[in-house]
């Protein structure tokens, strides 16, 4: 296929592009996340368009849109688009933001960024028989590349490839432990909700907001309290500075150091022992929220 076709060269270029900004992750960096996917996505599909013998101007002057690109490749040849709902999504984010003053925030840039590269990952192994991480290698510097995929810690071992992520991209480290931090406490939240599933009725929407609130890793102290799991001061202390950093790191006000980076992931890891047993107490009463909810209001 056209792997030396201009269009494959830019939009590749571009998903490149887009990477460098997702590693750096200030709030400047998520709208060029944004406007690059879109763009890598648009020129993709009309490479393809090339590649199958069809025209991509509707008049001499003018390109066809993307929704035209859209519309011939699936009506017309048949192609299959993965995460087509995400992509339209994303053109439509594009549009917004070419038209506006404003900036994505780190959850929708994740979003896009994830439906994205699953969308490369599929599409050129369909339709050109390549694999989008080795294609990346001719587009994105090294550095770049191995944070961007070193970024998902699924398990706690696997946050000591943060710690080296640290030393290339402090930013993309410390928003990677704490999205590992927060989906610990997403599996507790998700364990609470699966036990009062069937008691819905009886659970008010105070309650949900309690259980909803003491599961974000700003209330981990108190979830703790709450669940008799005893940390010291000290740990307490280090959950207010690791949530402080973060925010102004995510709104792009500040960016943390190789060491303070370091320092806070080695705290994470440090930690999974009490999230560890904060679980077990959990799966042993889920209701524990609830409970006491009843009781305060009594």
């Amino acid at each position: 296929m056209a792997y030396d076709s201009p269009l494959f060269q830019s939009s590749l270029e571009l998903f490149g592009h887009a990477i460098e900004h997702f590693n750096w992750g200030t709030e400047r960096d998520r709208k060029f996340v944004i406007l690059h996917l879109a763009n890598a996505v648009e020129l993709i599909f009309k490479d393809l368009l090339l590649d199958l013998g069809e025209s991509i101007y509707k008049n001499p002057k003018e390109t066809i849109t993307v929704t035209g690109s859209i519309k011939t490749l699936t009506e017309e040849k048949g192609i299959q688009i993965p995460n087509l709902n995400k992509l339209e999504l994303l053109i439509d984010e594009r549009n917004s933001l070419q038209h506006r003053y404003g900036f994505p925030n780190e959850l929708t840039t994740i979003f896009y960024m994830e439906a994205v590269y699953n969308f490369f990952n599929e599409f050129l192994k369909e339709n050109y028989d390549l694999e989008i991480d080795k294609i990346l290698e001719d587009f994105v510097s090294p550095d770049d590349l191995a944070s961007f995929q070193l970024r998902q810690a699924v398990t706690t071992n696997e946050l000591d490839k943060l710690i080296k992520l640290a030393r290339i991209h402090p930013v993309g480290a410390l928003l990677s432990a704490y999205t590992y931090l927060e989906k610990q406490l997403n599996e507790i939240r998700s364990i609470i909700n699966d036990s009062v599933r069937g008691r819905l009725d009886e659970v008010d929407r105070h309650t949900r907001f309690r259980i909803m609130r003491l599961t974000n890793p700003d209330f981990l102290p108190r979830l703790f309290d709450e669940y008799g799991v005893e940390i010291e001061r000290e740990n307490k202390r280090k959950l207010f500075e690791l949530r402080k950093i973060r925010n102004v790191t995510a709104h792009g006000r500040e960016e943390p150091n190789e060491k303070i980076v370091i320092d806070l992931i080695k705290f994470i890891k440090g930690l999974e022992p009490k999230i560890s047993e904060l679980k077990s107490k959990v799966k042993e009463d889920p209701l524990v929220l609830f409970e006491k909810n009843g009781e305060e209001e009594e």
